[in-house]
């Protein structure tokens, strides 16, 4: 499932095995457009919206979907689950029988401090928050501070080797991180990968290179890396890569 929002209109358009469908809102979104799957789910079933739309267009896909009725906060789609910050705290929420019911504890965030990224790395749910000047990392189910997942598999460790990140970005339960050099924020090192084997890190095949988006993104198998940005003397800035890892489970 793909989707696209039109705020001028207001429209919504759900494209899925190359049919369209077009739906009509009575009103514009303010989408905040934070995360991955802070608008739609990883499996498609679940959206975020005020209001449910009018279908415009093309097959009802919005029969079999779940709508989570928020607007004024992020939303961090999970399989089955979303999390929302409510910039007082990270609340999770189930989905049972089309509806969405609150489940779990409150998880207070920071003071100052608001999450601009939930992802599942292995089989933990990592939470990125950015505040004023700085970056924090959490992993969200933890209830003590002695059960520290990030400390445990060494990625905290990185964090003091090299400049912390703005984010832990990823998809498929593989995540990453650029490995930023003290001295050039932007220069990026290599880049750390976190998954349920624990953080390992990988060289870049540049001289030295210049991040230009913190979203960083591995395939499902862990075998190829895109990035965006460039490298001293090379093209423009900005311009996607597409890097084989070089490991031995990538190697068949």
């Amino acid at each position: 499932m793909i989707a696209a929002y039109d705020s001028h209109q207001p429209m919504l358009f759900l494209l899925r095995d190359e049919q369209l469908a077009t739906y009509r809102l009575s009103r514009s979104q303010p989408f905040t457009r934070a995360g991955l799957y802070s608008f739609l789910s990883p499996d498609g079933h679940g959206i975020k919206l005020s209001e449910k739309p009018v279908l415009v267009n093309g097959p009802d896909f919005m029969a079999d979907m779940s709508v989570f009725p928020d607007e004024r906060h992020n939303v961090f789609f999970m399989e089955g689950y979303v999390y929302v910050d409510d910039a007082s705290a990270i609340r999770k929420f189930v989905r049972t029988d089309g509806s969405w019911i609150k489940d779990g504890r409150e998880i207070k965030l920071p003071k100052d401090f608001s999450s601009t990224e939930i992802v599942r790395c292995g089989d933990h749910d990592v939470a990125s928050l950015v505040g004023v000047e700085t970056s924090r990392y959490m992993v969200l189910g933890e209830r003590s501070s002695q059960q520290d997942w990030l400390a445990q598999v060494g990625v905290r460790k990185l964090f003091r080797k090299f400049n912390e990140p703005f984010l832990i970005s990823g998809d498929y339960g593989v995540c990453a991180f650029p490995l930023l050099d003290h001295r050039r924020w932007h220069t990026t090192l290599g880049i750390a990968r976190l998954d349920r084997s624990g953080v390992r890190t990988f060289s870049l095949p540049y001289p030295e290179f210049e991040i230009a988006n913190d979203n960083l993104s591995f395939s499902k198998d862990g075998c190829y890396l895109m990035l965006q940005g460039t490298w001293l003397g090379g093209e423009a800035p900005g311009n996607t890569h597409l890097l084989a890892v070089q490991a031995p489970e990538c190697r068949r």
